[in-house]
């Protein structure tokens, strides 16, 4: 073979690699604002083994402003967990910042919280009935919970409320990466009084990882917990400090 028809067939062989490259590439990039939902509403198929089913039922879901409510829609959020939120609040010429240790179980929720004074404050609550009670005393508050949900008693916004949105008043929809995690982002229009919020949200957990809410584009709030333990925690946290449960 002459060296004219091997330096053709070495191009032409390095033609077929960077196509090869660029089709990879365009496919991925395809696929980052895309992700799989499960059919009737299933968070994810499986077999009685556990392991993952038919892929075939299936669907690959754009995420865009039309289409990201029914992507929230079939999300749950872990039934037990514990994390740490950090909630961050801003106003001009200042700042204040908190963090809550928070651990779930089922209807259960606990938050734990530093207060100004040092003083640790803690809250249990099943949805209904919430007690509080600080440091290590024997003595509690009980209040019906009413209008507040485990959110509230988190100080994060409940990403859910995206549902009840028209579609008109969301602002942008992706899926992608929020600071090393993979996420659902919505971003909200301004409202009357220029307020608008950004969620990420977890595709892994459907906990909401990181909100931020901005007034005329100044930044007075924002959360964020990426580290998640997803396992069950004792059921100690779970008692009222006399060792009674909230029943």
């Amino acid at each position: 073979m002459d060296r004219r028809r091997m330096t053709m067939l070495g191009l032409g062989f390095g033609i077929l690699i960077l196509l090869v490259v660029v089709l990879f590439a365009t496919s991925t990039v395809r696929q980052a604002d895309r992700i799989t939902l499960p059919e009737d509403g299933e968070n994810s198929p499986s077999g009685d083994d556990g392991e993952s089913g038919d892929t075939s039922s299936l669907e690959l879901v754009g995420i865009t402003t039309e289409t990201v409510q029914r992507v929230v829609a079939t999300m749950s959020r872990l039934e037990a967990y514990s994390r740490t939120v950090t909630v961050e609040t801003f106003w001009e010429g200042g700042s204040q910042s908190a963090e809550l240790q928070t651990y779930v179980s089922g209807s259960l929720t606990r938050v734990d919280s530093r207060q100004a004074d040092g003083s640790i404050r803690h809250l249990l609550t099943d949805g209904e009935t919430s007690c509080i009670w600080y440091d290590d005393a024997r003595e509690w508050i009980s209040l019906p919970t009413g209008d507040f949900t485990s959110d509230t008693e988190q100080r994060i916004p409940t990403y859910e409320d995206i549902l009840e949105l028209p579609v008109s008043e969301i602002a942008s929809a992706s899926y992608g990466d929020y600071q090393g995690l993979y996420c659902i982002a919505v971003e909200t229009l301004p409202d009357g009084e220029g307020y608008y919020t950004q969620y990420w949200i977890s595709a892994e957990t459907g906990l909401l990882a990181g909100a931020e809410t901005y007034q005329w584009e100044e930044l007075v709030y924002r959360m964020t917990a990426l580290t998640v333990d997803a396992s069950t925690p004792s059921e100690d946290l779970f008692l009222l400090p006399d060792g009674s449960s909230l029943a």
